[in-house]
C-alpha cells in the first residue's frame, strides 16, 4: 500500500533546512578565526656573515610561527612582492584540496604582485611547517613552523620552544642544481668526502675499489650538496632560557632542503612524546635520525644549573646546530659527539647489498611476500599488520650479515646504535592504527630509482613528466611497497593523508606524513583513500623531487578545479640545463658545451690546435639509462680529408670499470670508437685517459693530470698523440 505524503511535506522539509542552516552556521560562528598577512619578500639575510639577498617572509628568514588551536578557522592572507609565482604549502596540514599549494597539481600560484587569501578548518593539533613548492624558493628561505595547540589545554601543560633546524649555503640554489645535474665533484670535495684510490688503499678497501668498479657501483654519498652552515631558526646556534627544572617541549621540525640530522641531548636520553604532530606513546632515544620534513616532539627539563646543548648534527657528519638550554651565563655542557661516517667501509657495504640485490631471486623479495590486492589475508582479513612481515628501516643490531639486498652495516664509525636509522620500529601509537578490513585493497609497488651521474631521480624508472599519475580509489585501503634501488635515502611525503608505516609495533605501528626509504631496503606504508582529486606524493629532498622523484596520487573519477587542470602541464616541464668545461693549453683548446634535460643531450665537443687542426662533434645523445643512449650528429675533421664532414650515427655505452664509450658509423661507413676513463688519485688531483679508434683515419690517445684549485678552475698538464703535450688551465661554467 502506497504510503501519501502529508499536504504540509515541503515545509516540513524547508524547515528541517533552516534548521541544519542555522545549525552549522552557530557550529562555525563558535570557530574563531585566526588572521595572519605573510608577505613573501627577496631581502637581505645573513646566516655566515655574509649578506645574501634570499627570500623573506614578513622580514624574517625563516617565517614566523603559526599558531593556533583546534578548531580554529585560519585565515592565510599571502602577498608576493616576488618577480616569479610564490606558493605555500602548509605541510602535514589535512586542509581542503584547493589550498594544498602545489602550483599547477592542486592550486594556482601566488604571481607577483598579488595577494591571495586561503581559508581553512583546523581539525588535528601538533608541530608542523609550511613552505614553498615552487621551483627551489624553500632553498632560498620560504618556510615556517606551525603550531597547533588542543581544545583543552592542561593547565600544567610543559612550555613550547620551537626548533625549526634547516640547512644554508650561500650559493644561488640553482647554481646548486646545475653542478649536481653536471656530475661535479665540488661538493664531495667540500665536504672532504671524494672517495680516491689513495683514500681507498690507506682505508684497506682498495680491493672493493676494483669491485665497485667492476660492477660500475658508484660511491656511496650521504648526501648531495655541502652546505656552508646549519641553523636553528636561522641561526647556527639558538638559545632557550627558563626556570631551572621547569619541563619544556621542544617543538621540533626538520625544514631543510636536503639534509638529515641526527637529535641527541647533552641531559639525557631525549623523550619521544609526538611524531609528525600526532602523540605517540613516550620513548627514551639516546639519539634519533629526523628526515627531511618530519617533525618530533621531545620532553626535556631546564637544567639546575649550566647550559646543556640540544645538538642537531648532519648526516654526512660536515657540522651541526645547536640550541643551549638553561642558564645563558653559566657553564656550558656540550653533547655527545655523533661518531663520523666512514665512506670508504659504507661503499664497501654499499657494493654487497646491490649486487645481492640485483641477484636477489624475485620470489625472496619483500615486495613478493606481501599479500596481493584481492587475497584473502588482503581483502578479508584486513590484513592485520601483525601478521605481515617486519618491514624495518633499521639495520638489524644482531646478525648484520648481507641478506635480501639489505646493507650489513649501513654506518660505521661505531655500532649500529651510534648511528641508528629511523626510529620508526621503536615508536609506537597509543592507539591501533590498522585499517577496516571490510574495505578493499589496492597495492602500489614503487622502486625509487635514480642515476647519480645524471642527477635524475624517478619511481619505476620514470620521471613525473612521463608517469604523473598514481590511480586510487575512494574507499580503498592503498598500500604502497617501496623499495630503495638508490645508495640515498629519499624522504618520502604523502599529502593530504596520514599514513601508518608498517613496523615490528604491529596494530599499533605510527601514522606519519614523512617516511625515511633507506638505500637497498624496503618500507610499507598503508593509508585509507577518503579524500578526492590530487594529492602531490614526492621525495622531500628537493633536489630530488625537481629531478623526477614526484607523482600525483589520482582519485578516480575526481578532478581538481579546471582553471588549475587548465595549466597542468606546467606541473611536467622538464627543464634543461647548460654547462661547459673548457681547456686552454699551450699547444690546443678542448672542451664540451652540454645542454640537458632528463632524457635528452645535446653536446659541442671540441679539439683544436693552433696550427689548426680540429676535430668538432655536434650530437644529440637520447637517454634510456646509465648505461645506454643512442647518438645522432655531424663531425667535421682535418684529418678526414676528402672527406672531413660527416653525419653520425651510434650510441653510448658504459662498460665495465666504469669506462665511457661512444661508437658510431658515419654516412660512408666508417666506424670510430672512443673511450675514456677517470681515476681519482687525491682530493684534488686526478688522472683522466682517452682512446679513440678511427676505421678511415687513426688511432689516437691522450692523458691528463688535473688538479682543482677552486670551483671553476684547475690546473691541467697532458699529451695528446695528436696534438702533443701542453699545460693550461681548465674552466667550469
Amino acid at each position: 500500500m502506497t504510503q501519501k505524503l502529508s499536504p504540509h511535506w515541503h515545509i516540513l522539509f524547508i524547515l528541517s533546512l533552516l534548521v541544519s542552516f542555522m545549525f552549522l552556521s552557530l557550529t562555525e560562528a563558535r570557530a574563531e578565526e585566526v588572521h595572519y598577512h605573510l608577505t613573501i619578500a627577496k631581502g637581505p639575510v645573513n646566516v655566515t656573515g655574509k649578506n645574501i639577498n634570499a627570500i623573506t617572509i614578513n622580514g624574517q628568514m625563516p617565517g614566523p610561527t603559526l599558531t593556533f588551536t583546534e578548531g580554529d578557522i585560519a585565515v592565510m592572507k599571502v602577498t608576493n612582492t616576488l618577480p616569479v609565482p610564490a606558493t605555500i604549502h602548509w605541510h602535514g596540514l589535512l586542509v581542503p584540496n584547493a589550498v594544498d599549494g602545489v602550483p599547477y597539481v592542486t592550486t594556482l600560484p601566488v604571481l607577483p604582485g598579488k595577494t591571495e587569501i586561503y581559508r581553512f578548518p583546523l581539525i588535528q593539533t601538533g608541530t608542523y611547517w609550511y613552505h614553498s613548492h615552487f621551483g627551489l624558493q624553500e632553498q632560498y628561505g620560504l618556510k615556517g613552523t606551525i603550531v597547533i595547540h588542543p581544545k583543552e589545554l592542561k593547565a600544567n601543560a610543559p612550555r613550547d620552544v620551537v626548533l625549526s633546524i634547516g640547512d644554508w649555503n650561500d650559493e644561488i640554489p640553482s647554481h646548486n642544481l646545475r653542478s649536481l645535474k653536471r656530475n661535479s665533484p665540488y661538493f664531495a670535495l667540500k665536504k672532504n668526502q671524494v672517495q680516491t684510490i689513495t683514500g681507498a688503499i690507506k682505508s684497506n678497501s682498495f680491493g672493493n675499489l676494483i669491485k665497485r668498479n667492476f660492477y660500475n657501483v658508484l660511491d656511496a654519498d650521504l648526501s648531495d650538496v655541502g652546505y656552508d652552515t646549519f641553523m636553528t631558526n636561522g641561526s647556527p646556534h639558538w638559545q632557550v632560557t627558563g626556570n631551572p627544572g621547569e619541563l619544556i617541549r621542544l617543538r621540533v621540525t626538520n625544514t631543510s632542503t636536503s639534509s638529515y640530522f641526527y637529535l641527541n641531548y647533552a641531559g639525557g636520553p631525549l623523550k619521544v612524546i609526538a611524531a609528525d604532530g600526532l602523540d605517540i606513546t613516550p620513548t627514551n632515544l639516546e639519539r634519533l635520525l629526523i628526515a627531511t620534513a618530519e617533525s618530533y616532539d621531545f620532553l626535556v627539563k631546564v637544567p639546575q644549573n649550566g647550559q646543556y646543548e640540544f645538538r642537531a648534527t648532519s648526516f654526512d657528519g660536515t657540522g651541526y646546530t645547536s640550541t643551549w638550554i638553561g642558564d645563558l651565563h653559566s657553564q656550558q655542557h656540550p653533547a655527545t659527539d655523533i661518531p663520523q661516517p666512514d665512506i670508504y667501509q659504507l661503499s664497501v657495504d654499499m657494493t654487497n647489498a646491490m649486487i645481492a640485490m640485483k641477484s636477489m631471486p624475485k620470489e625472496d623479495s619483500a615486495a613478493e611476500k606481501m599479500p596481493k590486492m584481492g587475497s584473502p589475508s588482503a581483502t578479508d582479513t584486513g590484513m592485520p599488520a601483525s601478521k605481515m612481515p617486519s618491514m624495518k628501516t633499521e639495520v638489524p643490531k644482531k646478525n648484520m650479515e648481507s641478506m635480501n639486498g639489505m646493507i650489513k652495516n649501513e654506518f660505521t664509525g661505531g655500532t649500529i646504535d651510534k648511528r641508528p636509522g629511523a626510529p620508526y620500529g621503536k615508536l609506537r601509537s597509543p592507539n591501533k592504527t590498522t585499517l577496516n578490513k571490510n574495505r578493499p585493497w589496492r597495492e602500489i609497488t614503487l622502486n625509487l630509482t635514480g642515476d647519480m651521474d645524471r642527477y635524475l631521480w624517478t619511481f619505476n624508472g620514470k620521471t613525473l613528466a612521463e608517469d604523473a599519475l598514481i590511480a586510487i580509489k575512494k574507499g580503498e585501503n592503498v598500500r604502497f611497497i617501496m623499495t630503495n634501488k638508490t645508495m640515498m635515502r629519499h624522504p618520502l611525503h604523502l599529502h593530504g593523508h596520514f599514513f601508518r608505516v608498517v613496523t615490528e609495533q604491529g596494530e599499533y605501528s605510527t601514522l606519519k606524513h614523512t617516511v625515511d626509504v633507506a638505500p637497498m631496503q624496503t618500507t610499507v606504508i598503508e593509508f585509507a583513500a577518503n579524500e578526492e582529486k590530487d594529492w602531490f606524493f614526492h621525495c622531500h629532498n628537493l633536489y630530488h623531487m625537481v629531478s623526477g622523484m614526484e607523482r600525483i596520487v589520482h582519485y578516480e573519477g575526481t578532478e581538481v578545479a579546471p582553471e588549475v587542470m587548465a595549466q597542468r602541464e606546467k606541473a611536467y616541464e622538464d627543464p634543461w640545463y647548460t654547462w661547459t668545461d673548457a681547456g686552454f693549453f699551450s699547444q690546443m683548446t678542448e672542451g664540451v658545451l652540454m645542454t640537458s634535460n632528463s632524457r635528452n643531450n645535446v653536446a659541442l665537443n671540441w679539439q683544436y690546435n693552433w696550427n689548426d687542426q680540429y676535430d668538432v662533434s655536434l650530437g644529440y645523445y637520447r637517454y634510456f639509462n646509465r648505461f645506454f643512449s643512442l647518438y645522432a650528429g655531424f663531425n667535421t675533421d682535418t684529418d678526414m680529408d676528402p672527406h672531413r664532414n660527416r653525419g653520425v650515427l651510434g650510441f653510448y655505452y658504459l662498460l665495465p670499470f666504469d669506462i665511457d664509450s661512444l661508437n658510431w658509423v658515419d654516412h660512408r661507413g666508417n666506424l670510430r670508437t672512443q673511450l675514456s676513463k677517470p681515476f681519482q688519485i687525491t682530493d684534488r688531483l686526478s688522472l683522466t685517459t682517452e682512446f679513440e679508434y678511427d676505421s678511415y683515419a687513426y688511432t689516437s690517445w691522450g692523458v691528463g693530470l688535473n688538479y682543482w684549485l677552486t670551483r671553476r678552475v684547475s690546473f691541467t698538464v697532458n699529451y695528446d698523440s695528436d696534438y702533443y703535450g701542453g699545460a693550461g688551465i681548465s674552466v667550469r661554467f
